[in-house]
Formats: structure tokens, C-alpha cells, sequence
């Protein structure tokens, strides 16, 4: 009976995983085309509570030389490599997981006051290499594919950010035959 269950189900879950990946593509050709993709919420971190309090705790502990601080910029989960935006509106951060996040310091004490997913319409797989170019365009290097984002640093604020292909899914890693 469970066989028969697991056979039944094995469908099921393919139809799912290739209905979200079909989805993350077609949002990717409508960013593409400066087109809307329909998603409008972002996924926040909250920078204060216990979590915020933990690492403050910890950071008390590290001696510093003389004349130096240290203090909490902002929670982000995950977090790997940094980019700050040309203008130094706001700091791009890649992941080892499937989001990129955007911090910002809303009112310039130097402390991140927000912190949102970045793209949230797309599905990114494991985007940790981030930079931006001399003319501002975001680069976001994932495991098999890289992206750019024209403008980010002014359009993070619109879950629909124009997303332009430079190396297409599947073209860093060739295809085993």
C-alpha cells in the first residue's frame, strides 16, 4: 500500500516542482520585458528583539584596540557577500540559500533599519556573488547562471526590478550527456 502511495504521489510533487520553475521562469521573461510579474509582498527581517539582542551580547565581548567600535549594522540570514549601491542608498546581500536581500539605512545613523528580499518574484539559486558595475548596473552571480539587474539601486523599493540574463540558467555548468 505504501508503494502504491509513493507511486501515486512521485507525479503529484513533479507536476508542483515543475509548475513553480515553469512560474519562476515566466516571471524572469516578464521582468525581461519590463513587464509586471503580480507578486507584491516582500519577505522583512526585523532588526530588533532577541535575535538583534544576541549579537549585540556577543559583540560587548571582543576586545577592540583602542579608539575602535564595534556595533550591529543589520541581521541578514544567511549572508555572504556585500555589495554597496553606487550611491550608497543601500547594500546589496547575496546568500548561500534562494534570496538576495536589500538593506537600508533610512535615516543615516549608520544602523540598517530595513531589511527586504530583493527580487522577491524570482527564485534564486544560491546567488552569492554580487557587484555592481562602474555605470550601476547589479551583477548577481548564482550557482549556474549570471544576472543583471539595470537601475536596482533606485528600483529595489518595486518587487518587479528589470532582470536581464547574461550567462541564461544552465550556461556555466555544461549539460552531462
Amino acid at each position: 500500500m505504501k508503494r502504491m502511495r509513493s507511486k501515486q504521489l512521485l507525479p503529484v510533487l513533479s507536476a508542483i516542482l515543475l509548475a513553480s520553475g515553469a512560474l519562476a521562469e515566466d516571471n524572469l521573461t516578464k521582468l525581461g520585458q519590463f513587464k509586471t510579474t503580480g507578486v507584491t509582498e516582500f519577505t522583512t527581517i526585523a532588526q530588533d528583539g532577541p535575535a538583534a539582542n544576541s549579537v549585540r551580547n556577543i559583540l560587548r565581548t571582543i576586545e577592540l584596540p583602542p579608539g575602535f567600535t564595534i556595533d550591529l549594522y543589520a541581521l541578514v540570514p544567511d549572508a555572504r557577500h556585500m555589495a554597496m549601491a553606487p550611491q550608497g542608498t543601500a547594500l546589496f546581500v547575496g546568500t548561500k540559500k534562494e534570496k538576495v536581500w536589500v538593506v537600508m539605512d533610512r535615516d543615516g545613523d549608520n544602523i540598517g533599519d530595513e531589511v527586504k528580499d530583493f527580487a522577491p518574484s524570482l527564485t534564486f539559486d544560491i546567488p552569492n556573488g554580487v557587484a555592481f558595475s562602474d555605470d550601476g548596473f547589479l551583477f548577481i552571480a548564482e550557482r549556474n547562471r549570471v544576472m543583471m539587474y539595470p537601475a536596482a539601486e533606485f528600483f529595489h523599493e518595486s518587487p518587479d526590478v528589470v532582470a536581464i540574463p547574461i550567462v541564461p540558467q544552465g550556461g556555466l555548468i555544461p549539460a552531462i550527456t
